[in-house]
């Protein structure tokens, strides 16, 4: 036994030695191969070294140079037009400064020169450079996840924003042997801004913020990660921007953003400095109890790199419903009558409109906002950033992302008076402020499906440079050839009539007044039109046509984005017609009245999806004074559709409601009935309607100018089919004869309203046909200025 352990020990000695032996010619060769290379290094890598070193240099510095452009003409091209412009023949122009798609472009161009010319500086060297575009994870930078890809990224307007560029650097010096050399080369600026403010006086506020430039590359994660160095030459080297929004008298913010004067910039060590500047300003406080004076940061460093971050990220609020779940209303008798809600009022949809000033409107009146409400405004950023969540049970748990529009607004003196109208869908990529001629509106839908009465609403916005417009899924639709100016809804299409798109298909030739005709969508069988306005009437032999004097004209339609074609618009389709003339449809009859100088007409239709609802918005004004039989606030023709009609009342009883069948009219060729309210309707005895809803202020129109005349109308008799059933609203009904006064002004508005007899969000009335009316009148009221919604705290 003593023998083997004996020989195991001595084998293992063997082996042990032999693995010595080995490893000592290892090494031999090892040193060897060492000292030849260190040869080789001591007579070459002097020049290697040189080369390398100029060329990651100088790549480093085509990059952050590359950077500078993108950000400096995403921040305000027109202040470094000196260096943005010098871009101009590789694509970066004004009109593009907020695509950061574009800057790419010009970055790639600019280094595929540069990368020409190293070849050429080092030509007699045999240099071969290239570059890999690489990802860089930046969480840990931006305490959110973000990477840099596709060589340069920027993460803006949040508390902690960035700007990057990072590559791979290949390189071979083939003259000297130098092969696969690569380093990984990054240039960036990271600014946090600390929420909450030092100080805040009656005169000035102090701030701090960290800034971090470049870093180190953390490869233990994949893809490598970013830990940014504290830079500490911002007062030496770089610079510091505070802006702060304007505010009025009354403490409520404008929209307008200016510049703040700094008083002190301090260093602090490790990247951190405390900032003073005037003026003072109030500090908020944002859902989760955080406090913050709302203001925008911007830094640059010494090589023009800049970042831009707020102190905020959202803006919230809660709309209100305001309208009454019971109603009431009085027979024709004049007996009270109450009628509640169903608990499913799905069709209570509000379409709100929100400027960079932050005022909310709904059909263009503006809406009345909580006091103790303080609402920051929107960071100056480029449109497209700007997204909305909204809730549809007024929990937050149903805060989502909904569709969201982004119009063109201007403000004209039209006659007179001031007047707001829409010109078409923005440019996503311009600023969302207030300009001089041009003022965006955010557009968004509040719906209440139930009878709860509080919505949530979060207004956001992303951080990312390149974000694009969203594109949503919408049920509305513009289609326009030689048969077809329309405007398609899963209710109903709308066929717009006017100089460029004559005759409605089918039906009649409106010989350029404009106009807009309900078409059923599955069979295109018309309902006849809406009549905007009409005055006097014509009279051919025995037989007299109403309505002569109609406005005459061109609807401008807007349903898709400038630059962004193809996303239409998901919200509303516009049409706008702006007309000096009036003309007559009766040509064919032998009239040929054209002029101007009857009334000039601005309306605004809107088609809205996912709605039963078409607005109207309508100014008239009256350039001369003119007396003549019937004048008409508006009319919706019948094409013989209807057997049943109402209108309420505006009397000392409230909404006094009147029914009448189809022979009754008939009976009588034109109802004229007296003070027509708010309601106007008629509807088959299959249960299917259309209603007119009228404001207030169309209704004081109505009884200020046609003072007792003012009357509901149907007409009996008329169209292609013989049998019409129209409703009217008349000022005066065209069997008197009155004037009306020249600079006469209306602003008013209506709305066309789609109703059954049953159905979601209506009451069940398919065995009570002659109340169908009823399915209108309960959602009369959200169109009324008294029941219009509020902006409240939440």
């Amino acid at each position: 036994m003593r023998n083997l352990r004996s020989k195991a020990r001595r084998s293992a000695q063997m082996v042990v030695a032999a693995i010595l032996i080995i490893g000592l010619m290892i090494m031999s060769v090892l040193v060897t191969v060492y000292e030849t290379h260190s040869l080789f290094l001591r007579t070459r890598s002097p020049v290697v070294r040189e080369v390398v070193g100029a060329i990651t240099a100088d790549f480093k510095r085509a990059l952050a140079s590359m950077l500078a452009v993108a950000t400096r003409a995403y921040f305000n091209y027109s202040e470094f037009s000196d260096l943005t412009d010098r871009f101009s023949s590789y694509g970066m122009s004004m009109n593009n400064r907020h695509n950061f798609t574009v800057a790419r472009q010009v970055a790639k161009t600019y280094l595929e020169y540069w990368r020409q010319s190293i070849t050429k500086a080092y030509g007699e060297y045999g240099v071969q450079v290239s570059y890999e575009i690489l990802q860089l994870d930046l969480s840990k930078e931006l305490g959110r996840q973000r990477t840099v890809y596709n060589l340069m990224k920027g993460y803006w307007y949040l508390p902690t924003s960035g700007s990057y560029a990072y590559a791979k650097l290949r390189l071979n010096i083939t003259a000297m042997g130098f092969y696969n050399w690569e380093s990984d080369v990054l240039v960036g600026l990271t600014l946090t801004v600390y929420r909450k403010p030092i100080s805040v006086t009656g005169q000035n506020v102090t701030i701090m913020i960290n800034v971090r430039q470049d870093g180190s590359l953390d490869y233990s994660t994949s893809p490598p990660s970013l830990v940014g160095t504290p830079y500490g030459r911002l007062i030496t080297k770089g610079w510091v921007r505070i802006y702060y929004p304007q505010m009025d008298a009354s403490g409520r913010f404008t929209g307008k953003w200016l510049q703040a004067k700094i008083r002190d910039v301090t260093y602090a060590g490790m990247g951190n400095y405390s900032v003073t500047f005037e003026p003072s300003l109030p500090v908020l406080t944002d859902l989760k109890g955080d406090q913050y004076v709302p203001i925008m940061v911007v830094v640059s460093d010494e090589r023009g790199i800049v970042v831009e971050a707020s102190t905020y990220y959202y803006i919230y609020f809660a709309v209100q419903r305001n309208t009454p779940d019971t109603l009431i209303y009085y027979d024709s008798s004049g007996n009270k009558t109450t009628l509640t809600r169903p608990s499913d009022i799905s069709n209570e949809v509000y379409t709100l409109e929100m400027s960079s000033n932050l005022s909310l409107f709904w059909l263009g009146q503006k809406l009345s906002v909580d006091p103790a409400l303080k609402l920051p405004p929107f960071p100056y950023i480029p449109i497209k950033q700007i997204r909305v969540n909204v809730t549809l049970d007024g929990t937050t748990a149903t805060l989502k992302e909904r569709p969201i529009q982004y119009e063109n607004w201007t403000t004209v003196v039209w006659h007179g008076v001031p007047v707001d109208y829409p010109v078409g869908l923005s440019d996503p990529q311009m600023d969302f402020v207030k300009g001089d001629k041009y003022n965006t509106k955010l557009v968004f839908q509040v719906k209440f499906p139930t009878n709860i009465r509080k919505q949530y609403v979060t207004l956001w916005w992303y951080d990312d440079l390149d974000t694009e417009p969203a594109v949503y899924q919408t049920q509305i639709q513009f289609i326009q050839d030689s048969t077809h100016k329309d405007v398609w809804h899963p209710l109903y299409d709308v066929e717009f009539v006017d100089q460029e798109h004559q005759r409605s298909r089918g039906y009649v030739n409106y010989f350029g007044v404009a106009a807009f005709v309900l078409r059923d969508p599955s069979t295109d069988s018309a309902f006849g039109p809406y009549n905007l306005h009409a005055f006097g009437r014509y009279c051919s032999g025995t037989y007299c046509h109403l309505g002569r004097f109609r406005p005459y004209g061109t609807w401008q339609v807007y349903y898709e984005y400038m630059r962004y074609s193809w996303i239409k618009a998901p919200i509303r389709i516009f049409a706008v017609l702006n007309t000096e003339w009036v003309g007559s449809v009766y040509r064919d009859y032998g009239d040929t009245a054209l002029s101007d100088q009857y009334y000039a007409t601005l309306a605004i239709v809107q088609i809205v999806n996912g709605t039963r609802y078409i607005p109207v918005i309508t100014y008239i004004y009256w350039k001369n004074m003119r007396s003549d039989y019937g004048y008409w606030l508006m009319t919706e023709m019948g094409a013989g559709f209807a057997d049943y009609f109402a209108y309420t009342k505006s009397s000392s009883y409230t909404n006094q409601t009147f029914v009448y069948t189809y022979d009754q009219v008939y009976s009588e060729g034109v109802l004229i009935r007296s003070n027509p309210g708010i309601l106007l309707a008629h509807w088959n005895n299959g249960g299917t309607g259309r209603a007119v809803i009228l404001n207030q202020a169309a209704v004081n129109l109505l009884q200020s100018i046609g003072s007792t005349y003012a009357s509901f109308s149907s007409t009996a008799s008329g169209g292609l089919t013989g049998r019409q059933g129209s409703i009217e609203a008349d000022f005066w009904p065209y069997n008197t004869y009155r004037s009306v006064s020249a600079g006469t002004f209306l602003r008013y508005w209506t709305v066309v309203f789609s109703y059954g007899a049953s159905g979601s969000g209506f009451l069940n009335l398919g065995s009570n046909i002659p109340n169908v009316w009823q399915n209108a009148y309960i959602y009369a009221s959200m169109f009324q200025e008294k029941w219009a919604p509020s902006i409240l705290k939440p």
